[in-house]
């Protein structure tokens, strides 16, 4: 938060920290971080997905711009900065999604390799040949888009891609920039649950249907909920 306040000192920041029913969180500093101004803490004890808990943060914000990232800062703070100027010198942009680059697909480990190109493919075809990546953890809209954000209904990791196609729908103007992992970011593998699960979603988003449940059960597999914490909310 320091960090951003330096390199952005025109902007009034506001932090907030949306917790998705993780118990990883060091409850001593989130107390420490939530007595400083302009931070707040969203605790939700149960675990509802990624999208639940990002619209539950976006819902509670109050600025202009509205960048949400994973709370490990996966890309550093430098997409942060350049996506608040991004948006306040083009006043058409409406929302700026993170493209990971050559290097970060280069560390990602080989199963989550191959799901990230699929990935990439689908979104050339559903999608648009311009959405280079709608997976990258961070991303940037204007106050004015919030609401086709909220009329969402998936909670799973995916839900991104039915908020972009909200966008679409309405013919916002979309940029991306960049994107770098940090040295420190740890890269894991997906279980086959959550493959599951992510795939039905991407299923019904694209045919209007209701998203799966954070928790259902299929034959010969049950599929449990997957907390969104940072470092690994990244297809």
């Amino acid at each position: 938060m320091q960090e951003l306040k330096a390199v952005l000192p025109a902007c009034e920041l506001e932090c907030i920290i949306s917790n998705d029913g993780s118990t990883r969180l060091q409850m001593e500093e989130v107390e420490r971080l939530s007595r400083e101004t302009g931070v707040v803490f969203l605790n939700h004890s149960e675990n509802q997905g990624k999208g639940a808990s990002i619209r539950k943060g976006a819902a509670s914000s109050h600025g202009e711009f509205i960048v949400y990232t994973d709370i490990d800062f996966p890309f550093g703070i430098e997409p942060v900065v350049e996506m608040i100027e991004l948006l306040h010198t083009n006043p058409q942009c409406q929302f700026v999604y993170g493209a990971r680059s050559k290097m970060y697909f280069r560390q990602l480990p080989f199963k989550r390799k191959v799901i990230s190109q699929c990935l990439k493919l689908m979104n050339i075809v559903l999608l648009s040949p311009k959405i280079k990546d709608t997976q990258a953890g961070i991303k940037a809209l204007r106050r004015e888009v919030l609401s086709e954000m909220l009329a969402t209904q998936t909670n799973s990791f995916v839900f991104e891609i039915e908020f972009i196609r909200k966008l679409m729908q309405r013919k916002a103007d979309i940029r991306s920039v960049l994107v770098n992992p940090e040295p420190s970011l740890v890269f894991s593998n997906f279980g086959t649950q959550t493959l599951w699960r992510e795939l039905i979603n991407l299923v019904r988003i694209f045919t209007r249907k209701a998203p799966v449940p954070a928790t259902v059960e299929m034959p010969l597999l049950e599929l449990q909920p997957e907390p969104y914490a940072g470092g690994y909310a990244d297809f």
